[in-house]
This record gives C-alpha cells, structure tokens and sequence, in this order.
C-alpha cells in the first residue's frame, strides 16, 4: 500500500512566505495522520498563485530551479522522510526557458524527476511566458510507476494513454483547477482513470485569486473509476492508501490494450481542427 496526503491549500496571491509557512504547518499536520503518508501531493503554482496579469510579466516572478520554493520542499522531504510530488513552480530552466514545472523528490530531499505542463492554457495566455513541456516520462520508485499532468493537461486523454502505455501505475496530477467547472475536474480524472486502468491521485487548490475562485474536490481516484477520497470546497488535506495489485487485477480481467488498433486510427484524429 502506498498512502497518499493531498495537501488542499488556499495560495496567498504573490506571497511566497505566506504560502510556505502554510505549507510547513499543513505538512506537519499531514505527518501526524494514521497511516503515515508516504507521498505529499500539493496544488499546481503552491507558492505564489498566478494571473493572467502575471503572465505577461512572468520574469518577475519564475525561480531558477534551485530557488526558494523548491528549497521548501526538498528539506520538508528531508525532514519528514517523505516523498513530495512538489505541486508547480514558475521555473527558469538551464536552457533559458521558462515553464510551469512539478519536481519529484525523494525521502532524502533530492529531485529525482521532473515534468513541465505541456498543453498550456492559451485562452488565459499562459503559454506566452512558458515554453511547452516535452517529456513525458514515467519514473519507476518505491511507489510504483509514477507520471505527472498538471491542470489543463487532464483534458488531453493522448498524454494519460501515453504513460498507460509505458505502464504507469499512478497517474498524479497538480492543479488550480477554477470554479464552476468541478463537474469537468471530477468526470475527466474518473475518465483518465478507466480508460487507462490505472489510479488518479490529483490534487487541487481552493480560494480566490484575481481570476477568481477555486474548486478543490481533490480525489484519489482508483482504476475502475471508483472514489477511494476526495475533499471539499475549502483547505483540508486529503488522503488515501492505493493498493497496486488493483491496477493488474483490472487490467487482467479486461484486456483493453490488446485489444486495441492505433493502425486503424490514422492520421484524422491527430490533425488540428481549424
């Protein structure tokens, strides 16, 4: 069993310090739970909140990828011996590019993977600060086999069917996910889930911002589609134990990647709609 802490936060509007001090004590809180969570799962842009405002001057407020926020999560990794799948960070990459990225880090403090949100939200023009992600990877842990989607990602089923086919077992997810859509948050991560046979563990942000309010409803969702969790409408931390022989029960009893046909689906259903 792997137990999970979702940590369902209100994010102060541009003030980190407020937001790590949050996120100190909601950890300290999650770590007092029974079972013990082994992974702490927080919202996408933890530290600081965004705006579409922001996105226009977004060199004021990225961090280098050794900055203050991911410093935050390292040493409570490090403190706690608890793995961290560490929300989203405004990032500055070696490249020179900036992108709205989630860190994996290790009981010991140490990033051990990475993932940068790759379908940005143009209608909010987030993607004139960001550069697209491009990996794609599936990160074989202690806990399983590991891929990550941030927000808007969870309403593109190619990238979920991308880690299904790498054999993810856990589907994570980071969002600021707004009001009023809970009703999409809820029925697109219970379709990620059945459609790949795998778990959804997705954690999402509640409180206001300058573009408006947040829905929380963070779940763990199971691969069948059944709820093992979810949270309300206002900060609380969210948490469930997920049990990986489910995931190979369920794909052992329906066998839907057999029975698939990507020859058949050609090239119509990738061009773009003009």
């Amino acid at each position: 069993m792997t137990n999970f802490a979702l940590l369902q936060t209100d994010i102060a509007f541009c003030q980190p310090e407020v937001n790590f001090q949050r996120v100190r004590e909601l950890f300290a809180q999650a770590m007092a739970k029974d079972p013990r969570p082994d992974v702490v799962v927080l919202p996408e842009d933890w530290s600081a909140g965004f705006s579409d405002e922001m996105f226009h001057h977004m060199e004021d407020y990225v961090e280098p990828e050794n900055g203050p926020s991911v410093t935050v999560l390292k040493e409570l990794a490090q403190k706690y011996h608890v793995w961290v799948v560490g929300g989203s960070i405004a990032t500055l990459h070696a490249d020179g590019k900036m992108r709205n990225t989630t860190f994996l880090i290790n009981r010991e403090g140490e990033i051990v993977g990475d993932y940068s949100k790759m379908h940005l939200y143009s209608d909010m023009d987030e993607h004139v600060p960001f550069a697209n992600g491009d990996k794609m990877e599936v990160y074989d842990t202690e806990l399983g086999r590991l891929g990550m989607m941030i927000c808007y990602d969870i309403r593109f089923c190619e990238l979920a069917r991308t880690y299904a086919l790498k054999k993810a077992d856990v589907l994570v997810v980071t969002s600021d996910f707004p009001n009023p859509r809970v009703n999409h948050w809820r029925t697109l991560l219970m379709a990620r889930a059945i459609e790949n046979q795998m778990y959804v563990v997705a954690c999402n942000r509640v409180g206001e911002s300058p573009m408006g309010t947040y829905c929380g409803h963070s779940i763990i969702i199971d691969p069948w589609g059944d709820v093992i969790a979810e949270g309300g409408d206002g900060q609380e931390i969210v948490t469930g134990s997920i049990d990986y022989t489910k995931t190979r029960e369920v794909r052992d009893l329906i066998h839907m990647f057999r029975d698939r046909q990507p020859a058949l689906y050609g090239d119509t259903l990738t061009k773009p709609i003009s």
